[in-house]
Order: C-alpha cells, then sequence, then structure tokens
C-alpha cells in the first residue's frame, strides 16, 4: 500500500532531500565536514519536517 503525499508534503520532501543532496556535493568537495553535515542535517529536518526522510531522532536532537 503506497503513501500519498500533499502537495505541501511533497514539496518539503523535495526541499529535503535537495538539500541533502547539495550538502554532499559541499562534502565532496571538503567545504563541509562531517560534523557539519550532521548539524545542517537537524536544522534541515526541523525546517522541512519531511515525510519519508522524517529522521524523527534528528528532528527532536536540540544540539544543532
Amino acid at each position: 500500500m503506497g503513501a500519498i503525499l500533499t502537495q505541501e508534503q511533497f514539496e518539503r520532501e523535495v526541499g529535503f532531500r535537495l538539500s541533502l543532496s547539495v550538502m554532499n556535493r559541499l562534502m565532496q568537495e571538503n567545504l563541509l565536514s562531517q560534523k557539519e553535515y550532521g548539524q545542517i542535517e537537524r536544522i534541515l529536518a526541523r525546517k522541512f519536517s519531511p515525510v519519508w526522510a522524517g529522521l524523527p531522532d534528528i528532528i527532536k536532537d536540540k544540539s544543532a
């Protein structure tokens, strides 16, 4: 059984995944450390509240 997303949920999911893609590229270019990646990932997870990439543990983490 597949999940159906609203337009808003879809846009949040895309925004989150696109942001992670950019961050991965920055890491490949050594412009972003693993620690920085983790901090930004938590911020983005809270901002976008992605559905499928939800990362509930990251969203709850207040250390970012």
